[in-house]
């Protein structure tokens, strides 16, 4: 098996996460498709996760590690960008794992459909105590489309933006990620899927993202919500300069609860609050 010119290469920014590193990195090198290599920057972590890192280094020679001081997300993904070999790129968080079929399948929707990018159909979001699994995302599996308002409505944009459930061709990736935002998936993700790439949908394979206390979206401080809005405010701006079609009821998780066609309740989840309309005479809004 060659590693110089691997089908996909993963980046995995890795930053203070000994807890949950093991099961991420046994999750991608066990990946049924194994022409891969797998770059984990380490972001100037001060736990065991470099040791980690080492460990699986010397038992699997596709693993390269880039050591940096700490520069956030987008740093560190901009750092395994550069040196990446692979004809897709993936990005795997070091929280989360992944379906051992996920990146053959992505990789073979990929070339069957002569697709830019692929994304998976699932993403599974749990607690640490894997007690509270659900489906967060679905998607349509049989949309194969460069038309840019389609692939805006399929992915649920902007709230849906992530990068990690998906593979990029590398030619296709002309953004590098904003240093120093969070929420940088939305800027990424926007200015990638708007060209005129051709974009296709894997299914029956899953990204399982962990919601933990230390998760950005549980971040509530007034820092990260200014994040947030910026990068939302961005992305209208956008939509409109380029007249991409969207509804914004689109891009929230919308819920509800009819009896005989009237519509008792309806709840609807931003990335930071929940808003409650009861018979729609009585309306709250409950803040992470």
């Amino acid at each position: 098996m060659s590693t110089q010119n691997p089908k996909v290469s993963i980046i995995i920014p890795i930053y203070n996460v000994e807890n949950y590193l093991r099961q991420c990195l046994d999750s991608a090198i066990n990946q049924t498709l194994k022409d891969i290599e797998i770059i984990c920057v380490n972001d100037g972590s001060t736990d065991t996760s470099l040791q980690i890192i080492n460990e699986y280094a010397n038992k699997d020679n596709r693993i390269k590690i880039i050591n940096k001081t700490n520069g956030g997300l987008s740093s560190a993904r901009n750092a395994g960008l550069k040196i990446a070999q692979g004809e897709f790129i993936g990005f795997l968080d070091s929280d989360d794992y992944l379906d051992l079929n996920f990146y053959k399948s992505l990789y073979k929707r990929a070339k069957e459909t002569n697709s830019d990018i692929v994304v998976c159909e699932y993403i599974y979001r749990f607690q640490d105590n894997n007690k509270r699994k659900k489906i967060f995302l679905r998607v349509d599996k049989n949309v194969i489309t460069s038309d840019k308002n389609e692939k805006f409505k399929c992915l649920y944009l902007p709230v849906y933006c992530y990068v990690h459930n998906k593979i990029y061709k590398k030619d296709c990736i002309k953004e590098n990620f904003i240093d120093g935002l969070n929420f940088e998936d939305i800027y990424f993700t926007t200015l990638t899927l708007s060209g005129d790439n051709k974009m296709a949908v894997a299914a029956d394979v899953a990204y399982y993202y962990r919601n933990h206390p230390k998760s950005i979206v549980n971040d509530t401080s007034n820092l990260n919500k200014y994040f947030y809005h910026k990068a939302m405010a961005f992305f209208y701006k956008f939509v409109y300069e380029n007249n991409i079609n969207v509804n914004k009821e689109e891009y929230y998780e919308i819920r509800r609860f009819k009896f005989l066609g009237l519509t008792l309740m309806k709840i609807k989840k931003d990335c930071f609050k929940t808003k409650y309309s009861i018979l729609k005479l009585i309306n709250f809004t409950v803040t992470k």
